[in-house]
């Protein structure tokens, strides 16, 4: 299985270590025709690339694009951060991105649940316990709060689904396939087991390999995500593949 994209891989914007252009240059070494610089949304305490951070980061990512065209597409993402049902930090008016920036439309709207984000309503919270080993949240209401969000964000592809929290596989398999929705098999964490691969397939999701690249080194790297996509069974379902549907 040859993967072409990267749409999930992050920078010294936030906890990476190298720049935007070290990660396109090192898609273009494995051969990727096209690669996501996408950051943590404002929200996460810790990382999140916010304000004029983030309207900094769009224009270099634009004049890479401009630079690199004949090599590689380079896409601007953001990985957006659950904060309740129905609401995550993508950049929408008010959440602190300077008036008049031009932000919009980002090519990639990755959103999961992390650890660095304050909760706001029953759903989060019981996310938010149970990644810190405080208890166990409803894992049909957390796949809720994930799908009730994508659906209001646009967003377009789950990161690591059932890192740090469970979710309900066959509500949120059913879900993204309904909003077309992409379940993203991560090489980094390797988030979903293959039984809850195999069986969100069942139900007709569609996923995408991303190394959530962390150093320039890392960006292409999907051994171990390729390895569980195979052991499931599910590389005719993955988009970024080259023998995909």
């Amino acid at each position: 299985m040859i993967i072409t994209a990267d749409y999930h891989t992050h920078t010294n914007y936030s906890h990476g270590k190298g720049t935007p252009e070290e990660n396109v240059l090192a898609a273009i070494e494995k051969g990727l025709r096209r690669i996501a610089i996408s950051e943590h949304a404002g929200a996460h305490l810790f990382y999140g690339v916010r304000g004029n951070h983030l309207l900094r980061l769009r224009r270099e990512v634009d004049a890479l694009a401009r630079r690199y065209a004949n090599e590689i597409e380079v896409l601007m993402g953001l990985e957006c951060n659950l904060i309740a049902a129905g609401k995550c930090d993508a950049p929408l008016p008010g959440t602190g991105i300077p008036e008049g920036a031009d932000l919009a439309p980002f090519d990639v709207l990755l959103l999961g649940y992390h650890k660095g984000v304050w909760p706001e309503d029953a759903a989060a919270r019981g996310a938010f316990r149970e990644s810190f080993g405080l208890g166990h949240a409803d894992p049909v209401k957390v796949a809720e709060a994930l799908l009730q969000t994508a659906e209001r964000y646009k967003i377009g592809m789950l990161s690591h689904p059932c890192e740090y929290v469970q979710a309900d596989i066959p509500t949120l398999a059913r879900g993204a396939k309904e909003l077309g929705i992409l379940l993203e098999i991560n090489a980094s964490h390797v988030s979903m087991t293959p039984a809850q691969i195999r069986e969100a397939a069942s139900y007709g999701a569609k996923f995408v390999i991303g190394s959530d690249a962390h150093t320039p080194a890392r960006v292409g790297d999907f051994e171990k995500a390729i390895r569980a996509a195979e052991e499931a069974q599910v590389e005719t379902r993955i988009v970024n593949a080259e023998n995909a549907d």
